[in-house]
């Protein structure tokens, strides 16, 4: 029965989605297709806080322990702040089917925890898929769009493109191993099947993650999905695809190793490098935070390329991975506010004057992206994950992570520069108004940014333990 009660959640959000299909247009006319939703989100974060750990390795394909526990809990709360905060967006956005809409958020959700709960690989293609393709479908939701159909197809071929790597990865597993258990692989003969099995199962999770050079949808994506959409998935995918990308090389490769070692560094310099490039170059607010996102990933690899004397590299991880949440989410979910087409540094220009409240919020996220105060998650979360490359001996990708850093500020800062100090086209003159569930989301995210900085020993606490229970101590 402990088993069958580390499904509750996943269980929860799948079945209760399914209202949505069962209930045809009522829960629309009815104006309670965005509550069920919220409420069913909540229910699954209060099961998460009750489920029991599970005893041994695996139970029924999934896992409970600190780890998983904190992913889901991140996983949860981010997408249920997205979802407040877009509520509406949605309908500004031209999304007419609010019952598929919220259906497919659900699944997504659902098959991100299995990701994260997951504890062999078979589980882990499951969740992928499911994810994978419930994404696909929001992305085109806007239908009336030509770009977001674009993106949704996008999305689509180059997500079956990582998956084929994935599988052909688990396959290979399957054929040096003879299971599909993510076992230690101290207890596996190494052998060159091995190996490619690594490299294949690394470069499909490096799509879902999207670390350079195999972040080619990214920039697409965010643009083209609706604003609504890539809020949910800029902390919902982000935080599945790391957690699935620690299992596989923590507890499957038994990182680290000579030969992903070498792996993971290249991508990490890679990530931060052409991430903070491209970024430099975007006048599209959706691209930049897309590219941004891509050099993110890039710091948070170099926590895990740490990981060679203990916990801490994978706790600096899950730190940055917390902050990166409140940030971005916060970020996408200003623009949604600002209206459905917002994206060029256009659209924000005189923003200080048109909503003080917005103008503050965004500045606040995009100063802690850049890792600058008073936004202190980020500059706490910067300095946790380049200490420890110090401490680990890795001189040279600590340098090229805090000169990527400093890089980064040239493109960060233009934001709050045009919010305040720059005048509104004549036809971006009239205020602002924020419904107060978008205001209580911004303030409350906003809140997280500058107070995990400034108190960073309760998430300290909950990484390292989580850190633990994945790594050892």
């Amino acid at each position: 029965m402990n088993g069958v009660t580390s499904f509750a959640p996943i269980l929860t959000l799948s079945l209760g989605s399914l209202v949505y299909l069962v209930t045809g247009k009522l829960l629309e006319r009815t104006k309670l297709a965005a509550f069920l939703a919220f409420g069913l989100v909540v229910a699954a974060i209060a099961m998460l806080g009750i489920i029991p750990d599970s005893i041994g390795e695996s139970e029924y394909g999934l896992i409970v322990n600190d780890f998983s526990r904190l992913l889901a809990v991140v996983a949860c709360v981010g997408a249920l702040v997205s979802l407040v905060s877009t509520r509406a967006a949605v309908e500004g956005e031209g999304i007419d089917t609010l019952n598929e809409y919220y259906f497919l958020a659900l699944t997504a959700l659902s098959g991100a925890l299995v990701m994260i709960f997951c504890s062999d690989f078979l589980s882990l293609f499951i969740g992928v898929e499911v994810a994978s393709l419930a994404l696909y479908c929001l992305c085109g939701s806007r239908i009336h769009r030509g770009i977001s159909a674009e993106s949704s197809m996008k999305y689509f071929l180059l997500g079956c493109f990582s998956s084929a790597f994935l599988l052909l990865g688990i396959a290979l597993w399957y054929g040096a191993t003879g299971s599909l258990s993510m076992v230690p692989l101290a207890a596996v003969p190494y052998n060159a099947m091995i190996f490619l099995s690594f490299l294949m199962m690394l470069v499909g999770l490096a799509f879902k993650v999207g670390l350079a050079p195999f972040h080619f949808w990214v920039p697409d994506v965010y643009q083209g999905a609706p604003t609504s959409v890539t809020t949910f998935m800029s902390c919902v995918v982000k935080v599945a695809a790391f957690a699935a990308l620690l299992k596989v090389l923590v507890l499957g490769f038994t990182y680290p190793q000579p030969w992903s070692f070498g792996a993971l560094w290249v991508l990490a310099v890679l990530a931060m490098t052409l991430g903070n490039l491209a970024a430099l170059q975007q006048r599209s607010i959706k691209r930049m935070l897309a590219y941004s996102s891509v050099a993110q990933a890039g710091y948070m690899l170099v926590g895990i390329v740490s990981t060679e004397y203990g916990s801490d590299g994978v706790a600096a991880t899950l730190f940055y991975l917390v902050s990166y949440c409140a940030m971005t989410v916060g970020s996408f979910a200003v623009l949604a506010a600002v209206g459905p087409d917002a994206d060029g540094v256009d659209s924000i220009q005189g923003l200080g004057k048109r909503s003080p409240l917005l103008a503050g919020c965004l500045t606040v996220f995009f100063l802690g992206l850049a890792g600058l105060p008073p936004s202190m998650a980020g500059l706490t979360s910067k300095l946790f994950v380049f200490s420890e490359a110090l401490s680990a001996g890795l001189y040279g990708l600590a340098i090229i992570a805090v000169l990527n850093s400093a890089l980064a500020c040239a493109y960060y800062f233009r934001i709050p520069v045009a919010a305040f100090f720059q005048s509104a086209p004549a036809q971006q003159t009239q205020p602002i108004s924020v419904p107060l569930t978008t205001a209580l989301a911004l303030v409350l995210c906003a809140a997280a940014v500058v107070l995990i900085g400034l108190f960073p020993e309760p998430l300290l606490a909950l990484v390292r333990d989580a850190a633990d229970s994945l790594v050892g101590p």
